[in-house]
């Protein structure tokens, strides 16, 4: 099936793609990818996923900053209160932020292990002790590879817009309404297929109930059944009449 990804990339319609909240947030923020050099790597854009993973690890260092200035401003300003309610606080303070659900513990801060993150969320006392202190300044010694850690709990997580679809053995299949997209992320944590909807020469997308229309498509995808791939293309409103023939005539449909 590599061709078709290929021409429904080619395809794709890019209007409003720039202006979309994923792209504006990545523009607004990605200066903060430069207050350390372990983070310039997530500048090297070649595609929408890096898009994804850039706002995953702006989000994380968002976060961090955030927790670092309320557990020093809590343990500052309640400097005679016992630390139990401290902690309380904390943990309500941050509830609205970005987490992943990993085994069972919210993990706020992907760049670092659970371990690292349990200090921050439960035993933020530490923070102020060796070597603990250094998490606020100096922390590289503590950061992990997000993705080599967390794999594709991260990406269905609140870090990102993705929409979970199905999955099989071997990863998972997302939507993302801002990019009108499939995004087949295998369980390590790395991309195997992005196959782009909508394309440019639909003047008028039907894109409601874009769930319900593209879970059978990602079935066929996982089944390896290329003519009911096709088929569910063209029949579910997801792409051209010229797209759904360019590619028939290409396999010979």
């Amino acid at each position: 099936m590599g061709e078709i990804y290929n021409i429904l990339k080619r395809e794709r319609n890019k209007k409003g793609i720039y202006n979309c909240s994923e792209m504006t947030f990545f523009r607004n923020f990605k200066g903060i990818l430069k207050s350390n050099p372990i983070f310039n790597k997530y500048l090297e854009i070649d595609n929408d996923f890096d898009i994804i993973r850039a706002n995953i690890i702006i989000k994380s260092i968002i976060n961090k900053d955030e927790l670092d200035n309320i557990i020093n401003d809590m343990y500052i300003a309640n400097a005679n209160v016992g630390v139990e309610s401290i902690k309380d606080d904390i943990k309500e303070k941050i509830s609205d932020l970005p987490y992943i659900s990993y085994d069972n513990f919210k993990i706020y801060i992907p760049f670092f292990n659970k371990a690292t993150n349990i200090i921050y969320s439960n035993e933020s006392e530490k923070m102020f002790q060796y070597p603990y202190v250094s998490l606020f300044k100096k922390f590289e010694p503590f950061f992990v590879d997000a993705f080599e850690t967390y794999n594709i709990d991260l990406f269905n997580s609140l870090f990102t817009q993705l929409v979970k679809i199905s999955e099989s053995n071997t990863s998972v299949a997302f939507y993302h309404y801002d990019f009108n997209a499939i995004f087949i992320i295998n369980r390590q944590g790395t991309l195997d297929n992005i196959i782009y909807l909508f394309d440019k020469h639909m003047k008028n997308p039907h894109k409601y109930n874009i769930i319900e229309k593209v879970r059978p498509l990602v079935n066929a995808y996982y089944d390896n059944d290329l003519s009911l791939f096709i088929y569910l293309l063209y029949k579910n409103d997801l792409v051209s009449y010229y797209v759904f023939r360019k590619i028939c005539k290409l396999y010979q449909v």
